[in-house]
């Protein structure tokens, strides 16, 4: 994926001329402080939202990209396996029972895989929507804010189970920085 240009502004700019280009197998941190357009710049770069100015060159389709965000699940009348079945269902995959099931007891939740979601805390949706990225295996995955959840999956198990999804990885934090500006510059390989 490759930024050119890249700007957007509401009531005043919120960023111009992101220029950036990601390659495959990294893991990418975008820094900066609280309103500086981090996740716009993150709904930008997955087709949610459309930039004032400046293109992002795919190498694929949007099908390919995952963006798991806050309140990320709409549906939490339904159960984690519902979800997950309908989700998959949605985007044509079929997966066993059983190996959903063993997901489920992979991260640490064999008993919650019939209960609603609306029971579940936060760190479990956040698991919930990492069993959706194993299982779909995106092309890219752009997380959102994705340490704030983290603790519940625990720090080692959670850079663990990012360098084995083998993708483009998109991180940030706005608690860590506190420049005037989006950095897009700490890469870490795979």
């Amino acid at each position: 994926m490759k930024l050119k240009d890249i700007s957007k502004k509401y009531d005043k700019l919120l960023f111009s001329n992101i220029h950036y280009e990601f390659e495959k197998g990294c893991i990418y941190s975008i820094f900066g402080k609280n309103g500086i357009g981090k996740t716009t710049l993150l709904n930008i770069m997955t087709g949610h939202l459309q930039p004032d100015g400046g293109v992002i060159e795919y190498q694929g389709d949007l099908d390919g990209i995952m963006f798991i965000a806050e309140n990320t699940i709409p549906f939490e009348f339904i159960t984690g396996a519902e979800f997950i079945e309908v989700t998959l269902k949605f985007k044509e995959i079929n997966i066993e029972e059983e190996n959903i099931k063993a997901l489920f007891r992979k991260f640490e939740m064999p008993d919650d895989y019939d209960k609603p979601i609306m029971t579940y805390s936060k760190g479990m949706k956040y698991k919930l929507l990492l069993m959706l990225v194993i299982l779909t295996n995106p092309q890219i995955l752009v997380l959102d804010e994705p340490l704030i959840e983290a603790t519940s999956l625990r720090w080692r198990k959670f850079g663990l189970f990012l360098k084995n999804i083998k993708r483009i990885i998109s991180l940030f934090s706005p608690r860590m920085s506190r420049t005037s500006r989006i950095n897009l510059v700490t890469r870490s390989f795979i």
